[in-house]
């Protein structure tokens, strides 16, 4: 049976989870690509490298996040995010790395040193295009899911 989360829930899966997908459009251009990111009752908070995704996020900052949790075709709950991407800098930008820090970590040890003396501007490198931070400031989120029984024959394809 389909049916809507409750803020509560959402407020959940968005604080628990630290994987989504990320969509963009600017022009004839759309992109989703998946993302790490952070929810604080608030704001999504995330980062990435100057490429596509920056380059159309400054044209049209209007975004979505999408989250799941998939069990089976029938049995799943999925969340959207709407809002408006926000460049962040200085103390802002600093203070989001280190929240960010142990959620990141594991993906860029084979590119550089994590954070060596606890500076997270040494995720930079010059042989790497610059760390963006941003965040999403959420206009609105919605939520569905679905738990279906499966006739015993189906259970076996899942």
């Amino acid at each position: 049976m389909l049916s809507h989360l409750s803020d509560e829930v959402i407020n959940h899966m968005l604080t628990n989870q630290w994987y989504g997908r990320l969509g963009c459009a600017a022009g004839n251009d759309v992109l989703v690509v998946p993302v790490t990111f952070l929810y604080d009752g608030h704001f999504i908070y995330g980062h990435t490298r100057e490429g596509t995704k920056t380059k159309l996020m400054r044209q049209n900052p209007n975004v979505c996040l999408e989250i799941d949790e998939v069990v089976s075709p029938t049995h799943w709950r999925s969340v959207v995010v709407h809002g408006q991407f926000e460049e962040l800098a200085g103390d802002d930008r600093t203070e989001v790395l280190h929240r960010l820090g142990p959620r990141t970590a594991p993906f860029f040890a084979d590119e550089v040193p994590i954070w060596p003396d606890g500076q997270p501007d040494a995720l930079a490198s010059p042989a790497l295009p610059p760390t963006v931070v941003y965040r999403i400031r959420i206009s609105r989120k919605s939520g569905r899911a679905e738990r279906r029984q499966t006739l015993q024959s189906d259970s076996r394809l899942l």
